[in-house]
């Protein structure tokens, strides 16, 4: 029974871990810079810029995204977690419970 115990325990670590490694990344992409107008002067006028302003655009919309739905993920891992630990102590609490109530009826 100690050994499915034990990996019920490293299941909860991991779902703990990828709630804050979640966050992390989530932090991260907040972090970085808005890319449009930051380096205009480097690519002059012309496609380059044009193309380069596009990107900038598109990469900010995606960043807000990407960063939305990392929040999601990680409150639900985070969620997840907690609701197993929850369930753990219940489940536990019963069994002591049990136990108890059988050894007075002995």
């Amino acid at each position: 029974m100690g050994d499915e115990s034990d990996h019920t325990r490293l299941d909860l670590d991991v779902i703990k871990e990828m709630g804050t490694g979640l966050s992390n990344v989530k932090k991260a992409f907040e972090g970085l810079k808005d890319l449009s107008g930051k380096y205009e002067d480097d690519f002059g006028n012309g496609d380059l810029a044009d193309k380069f302003g596009d990107f900038a655009s598109n990469w900010e919309l995606s960043r807000e995204k990407l960063i939305g739905e990392i929040d999601a993920l990680a409150q639900i891992a985070k969620a997840a977690a907690k609701a197993y630990e929850d369930i753990d102590h219940q489940l536990a609490e019963a069994i002591r419970g049990a136990r108890e109530s059988g050894k007075k009826q002995r």
